[in-house]
């Protein structure tokens, strides 16, 4: 419920409540590799942001995702990753704040927003 919240006061507004994002804008959520995938990946993403183009399902999607290190604290986030992750067609099992915090400490340096074939090379 937590999770819900905060993404419906966050996120909603570029990946919309279905989680299907806008057309050649922002990608969608639902059945996405970077949401089921790795947990330190997606809580990367969401810390420092991605920039496009990024392409999903044969689409383009050429925006800025904003970081939201400065906005939410570990436990919003990880909130945010739980719901995320088991609604829109997901099917991952939660994050704890700690695996946000790692990935704080981990990347705290990045000045800069992930790119797709960054996140697509990922390794844990």
């Amino acid at each position: 419920a937590k999770g819900k919240m905060q993404y419906m006061m966050v996120c909603i507004a570029c990946h919309q409540p279905t989680g299907a994002g806008l057309p050649m804008v922002f990608p969608p959520l639902t059945k996405s590799p970077y949401v089921s995938g790795s947990p330190e990946r997606f809580a990367a993403i969401i810390l420092k942001g991605n920039a496009g183009p990024f392409v999903m399902d044969g689409k383009t999607y050429n925006n800025m995702m904003p970081p939201q290190e400065a906005v939410l604290n570990d436990e919003k986030i990880a909130q945010i990753m739980s719901y995320v992750r088991s609604t829109f067609g997901n099917n991952a099992p939660p994050v704890k704040p700690e695996v946000v915090a790692a990935a704080r400490k981990k990347f705290a340096d990045r000045t800069t927003p992930w790119t797709q074939p960054e996140l697509d090379a990922w390794k844990d």
